[in-house]
């Protein structure tokens, strides 16, 4: 029995995986693994040799050889309580095997849940309680000015006759300015050019000499 474990009791150097380095974590649990293969090979062993015993109890026991067959029979009872201890050291193995990948994975829970944090503190140094209750109320502001204006547009809010007047005329009074502001804007029109003849002004002069009165020459 002990040489089963001491054939096998060597450690076995894990590998170092390419761009990475190996743990003490790591190294443990390989060493609980390699345990927990051992024993198994053992209880499997043990087994064996249990049925084997017990065919050749039987074999002696047929034979008449009770005292060979009651020996048989002992060393077949220590096999079977040397399997119940296998399998709770067995048991103690797995359990540590799984408990050391639980917390491992606790592990890497709470680095991410560190993360998070962080970030989430990154975020909130952005932009304070202050800042988002501001934003809420302006939000609701400009909510609620949207919500009185379609109030106004679909009900008219109570407008009679004289309030639709009021407020043609108002619009009147805003186009007329923006006529005027447009017009101040323009360039004056330059006056066309004429297509007509123009009158000749030499036959205007001879009428006007055709009127005066021929001077009378005074003798001296």
């Amino acid at each position: 029995m002990g040489g089963t474990f001491s054939s096998s009791s060597s450690k076995k150097t894990p590998k170092r995986p390419p761009g990475g380095t190996i743990s003490d974590i790591d190294r443990a649990v390989l060493d609980l693994k390699n345990a927990r293969d051992r024993l198994q090979r053992y209880r499997a062993k043990l087994e064996q040799d249990e049925k084997k015993l017990l065919e050749r109890a039987r074999t002696y026991k047929a034979e008449g050889n009770e005292k060979s067959a009651l020996g048989l029979l002992k060393v077949r009872r220590h096999k079977i309580k040397e399997v119940d201890n296998v399998n709770n050291q067995l048991l103690t193995v797995t359990e540590m095997v799984d408990t050391i990948a639980s917390k491992e994975n606790e592990k890497e829970v709470l680095g991410a849940m560190r993360t998070g944090k962080d970030a989430l503190k990154a975020l909130h140094d952005e932009m304070s309680i202050d800042d988002v209750l501001n934003l809420m109320d302006e939000v609701q502001e400009e909510s609620q000015i949207e919500a009185e204006i379609n109030d106004i547009l679909k009900q008219g809010v109570g407008f009679d006759s004289a309030d639709e007047l009021e407020v043609e005329r108002e619009l009147a009074e805003l186009e007329k300015e923006l006529a005027g502001e447009v017009g101040k804007e323009e360039a004056p029109s330059m006056p066309d050019v004429p297509t007509s003849t123009l009158p000749e002004v030499k036959k205007q002069e001879e009428k006007v000499e055709e009127k005066r009165p021929a001077r009378v020459a005074v003798a001296s």
